[in-house]
């Protein structure tokens, strides 16, 4: 019986998801500023963004949806094997690539660097279309994992460059990574390790809602030596996903 539930589960939520099967085509990024937008005017919808071509406007239809985008190789021979880690990547269409564009998706370029080489400039990609940010695996997978509990601290944020660090030397980890401070380093067993980072909220009155509502999942590949003002120092372009990084330094709740 409790088989057949989790099967009638499964199927609900996939019907509720709306998940379309993957379609190839290109991704090319663009730079800041991000506002205004075709969709949102000012509306500060965060890096984790994207612009679409005619291919995927649909009118405008397009304003709002997710896409997941993973990297699948090179359009050219000048970086044959730009894509990172596992070269994945979910966005939120907000603005029109007009006619003329060169990506059938047009990543920020925050987006592009977390699942490639910035200097490839173009790369061909799996995409699909679904409605939440959570996969329906994440969900109904078994067994399932027992998260850690969120802990409350404070993310600040460092500049690239990003390597040498203290955990891969010169190997280029991407962008979506972190350095732990001593309260995580465990002695360099944090190496890795990767964190679900939330703001929760300020530290300071000259940004009073520091917070875009979203979330962040890094790896840990650098240490914060004593002294470090957060308990997780999060890369540049991973603070600017869930907060605005005018504030500096933001409360967070964290977990592995």
């Amino acid at each position: 019986m409790a088989m057949l539930h989790h099967l009638f589960l499964a199927v609900s939520l996939f019907s509720l998801l709306g998940f379309s099967s993957a379609d190839q085509g290109t991704a090319t990024f663009y730079t800041p500023p991000y506002v205004p937008s075709s969709c949102n005017g000012y509306q500060d919808d965060g890096v984790m963004i994207a612009a679409a071509s005619d291919a995927i406007w649909d009118d405008g239809g397009a304003c709002g949806r997710y896409y997941e985008v993973q990297c699948l190789g090179a359009t050219n021979a000048g970086d044959p094997q730009p894509c990172w880690g596992d070269g994945t990547v979910q966005v939120k269409i907000v603005d029109h690539c007009p006619a003329g564009c060169r990506g059938t998706i047009d990543l920020s370029e925050e987006a592009f660097a977390s699942i490639a080489n910035p200097d490839a400039g173009k790369i061909v990609i799996d995409y699909h279309r679904y409605k939440f940010f959570r996969k329906v695996a994440e969900i109904l997978d078994e067994p399932q994992p027992h998260p850690s509990s969120a802990v409350p601290g404070l993310a600040t944020f460092y500049t690239p460059p990003y390597v040498p660090s203290s955990c891969f030397g010169f190997e280029d980890r991407g962008v979506m990574i972190a350095a732990a401070s001593d309260a995580i380093w465990d002695n360099r067993a944090a190496c890795g390790r990767r964190y679900s980072v939330t703001c929760t909220g300020p530290t300071n009155a000259g940004v009073p809602q520091p917070c875009r509502g979203t979330s962040v999942v890094v790896t840990i590949v650098d240490y914060c030596p004593a002294g470090c003002r957060g308990t997780i120092d999060l890369s540049q372009e991973a603070f600017n996903t869930i907060a605005d990084p005018n504030a500096g330094v933001v409360q967070i709740d964290y977990r592995q």
